[in-house]
């Protein structure tokens, strides 16, 4: 039987970097130009840059929590999280490399945690446990993982090939 840690590591490699039932979300923007990350279909909230951008944000936040790190807040709303400040195509394999950087990390911290950490209570989060609020958040990466390959497929820039049609 897997444990918590096993079944939250399982979860978290098929929403960040293992094709599973879905594609996931390193694998979504592999190969995406910076005009294809910045592209946003009429009426959409947020395009595939904007979307990692808010991604890493967010596992960067919790996991320096979950290092222990009283990690605060420094953008006034959510929505700060999708804002970009530039749109080369070098800040965009910055911002590849930063959320790969992210994600490889806290991926590590997970996997090194002592199997007592899962059942505590998250620190700003007092009414979850850390396994109940990892699993969350491989859940949100997996929403945003989607939206990304939406994205993708509306441009028409999509090889089914890479994963799930």
């Amino acid at each position: 039987m897997m444990t918590i840690k096993e079944l939250l590591l399982k979860q978290f490699d098929r929403c960040f970097s293992e094709n599973g039932w879905f594609v996931a979300v390193n694998n979504a923007v592999d190969g995406v130009t910076a005009d294809q990350a910045g592209w946003k279909p009429e009426g959409s909230d947020n395009s595939i840059w904007e979307t990692l951008t808010h991604l890493t944000y967010y596992n960067n936040a919790y996991m320096q929590r979950f290092k222990g790190i009283e990690y605060e807040y420094d953008l006034a709303d959510n929505d700060a999280t999708f804002r970009l400040n530039e749109s080369t195509e070098q800040a965009w394999r910055t911002a590849v490399g930063k959320f790969d950087m992210v994600m490889k990390e806290w991926r590590t911290h997970i996997d090194q945690a002592n199997d007592s950490k899962f059942s505590q209570p998250v620190p700003t989060k007092p009414e979850q446990t850390w396994a109940d609020l990892i699993a969350d958040v491989n859940t949100h990466n997996a929403y945003h993982g989607g939206q990304v390959l939406l994205l993708r497929k509306l441009q028409g820039a999509w090889d089914q090939l890479n994963g799930v049609n």
